[in-house]
């Protein structure tokens, strides 16, 4: 076996065992997650479906040398074990920097069976100029500048039903239980149910035309461009469910969304976010909440201090910011929000639905692309979001009103 894939599966089996670790002790406790428990077997997760990824695509490319040397062998050349030429002709395989080529019928045969052997996006630009790979709807990408997690990551993330589709969304909860004598009508409690038309709308982009030959002599661009792709997907989608106005094709956000609660600024970021937790506390959402704020509202909660000690209030340790919580609430940053402007939701509170894959597609035709040889990607998929309890979001003032 692969020494690489052996190490991805011990890395993997690493944070799968984490995950369950934490599961078989709410399961001995009798209890559900706590809000930092949830966070920690989410990550754990994650960190263990990106090394399967990276498995799933070892194990492609090693088939695709396992074709190439087969290929060779129908055409009467000597291989060694990677595939490669042992006769000095350069007719058949050949490689350098990194890629594999087949000149004649044996190139076009494998070329034809890598197109038939995509495996999530990973593979080379077929010779046609096109090729389409599914891709996870959330994958991990974990690249300098860009924090581990987002607002998506932690919502609840459903596959749509279909392009168009019903949800209850439940805009008021009036509990009237009460102690009723023999013979006395029993009240009535509401629940606010109201039904909702849902539409799937299309989130895309394409990316500048590209040199081919850049792609073929750098194994890691294609990689790099899709998932530089992706995250702009994501950032987007993002954008959309924080601040989208539901005006096709945007999407329904959660700023806009109405019967959503609101708190207004108090003496500081953090007491206005407490203040918000407790709207959300006497609404009956209690747990499983994350708090959203620009980068420049966490800094000043951060570095908010306690008067006459001056000791840091939201931190207990500068050095380490790994455990981003504010008042035991995970925190999310992202520059989508609006100044001025925090929310603290209860997780279950909104839904993103989506396609169950991202589509990628490669393409030479678009302009004058193909004279120039050059390719471009597009990266789109279908979302919808819906705040299916709005009085489970509070939006937050993070500053006083002029």
């Amino acid at each position: 076996m692969n020494s690489k894939i052996r190490q991805l599966q011990d890395e993997a089996g690493n944070f799968t065992a984490k995950a369950r670790a934490i599961v078989d002790k709410l399961k001995a406790e009798g209890r559900d997650f706590t809000a930092q428990e949830k966070t920690d077997f989410d990550a754990a997760m994650a960190k263990a479906s990106s090394y399967l990824e990276q498995i799933k695509t070892l194990r492609a490319d090693e088939k695709i040398l396992a074709d190439a040397k087969g290929l060779m062998a129908q055409i009467g050349a000597p291989v060694d074990e990677k595939g490669n030429r042992l006769d000095g002709f350069s007719g058949g395989a050949t490689k350098s920097k990194g890629r594999v080529g087949l000149a004649g019928k044996a190139g076009k045969e494998l070329a034809s069976r890598i197109a038939a052997g995509m495996v999530d996006g990973q593979k080379a630009l077929l010779p046609a100029g096109t090729a389409h790979a599914g891709v996870p709807l959330l994958p991990e990408v974990v690249e300098l500048g860009h924090p581990s997690n987002t607002l998506l990551d932690a919502l609840v993330a459903l596959p749509a039903p279909g392009p168009t589709f019903k949800a209850l969304v439940q805009r008021q909860r009036d509990n009237r239980a009460a102690p009723v004598a023999a013979g006395e009508i029993k009240p009535t409690s509401l629940f606010g149910l109201e039904e909702v038309e849902v539409n799937l709308e299309v989130l895309a982009h394409m990316s500048e035309p590209t040199p081919r030959y850049w792609f073929e002599d750098n194994d890691a661009l294609q990689v790099f461009v899709q998932d530089e792709m992706i995250r702009g997907l994501r950032d987007a989608l993002e954008g959309q469910v924080l601040t989208g106005d539901g005006t096709r094709p945007h999407l329904q956000g959660i700023l806009s969304t109405s019967g959503i609660q609101v708190q207004a600024f108090t003496t500081d970021v953090a007491r206005s976010v407490r203040a918000a937790i407790t709207k959300l506390e006497v609404a009956g959402h209690e747990d499983n909440h994350v708090i959203v704020l620009r980068p420049e509202d966490w800094e000043k909660a951060e570095t908010a201090r306690a008067e006459g000690s001056g000791q840091l209030e939201a931190v207990a340790d500068v050095t380490q910011r790994a455990q981003r919580t504010l008042w035991g609430i995970p925190v999310v940053v992202s520059n989508a929000l609006p100044l001025g402007t925090g929310l603290v939701i209860d997780r279950e509170a909104v839904v993103v639905y989506a396609d169950a894959m991202v589509d990628v597609r490669w393409s030479e035709t678009v302009a004058d692309d193909f004279q120039k040889n050059q390719v471009r990607a597009r990266v789109e998929s279908r979302y919808a979001a819906v705040v299916s309890k709005p009085l489970g979001v509070v939006r937050v003032a993070t500053v006083a009103t002029p």
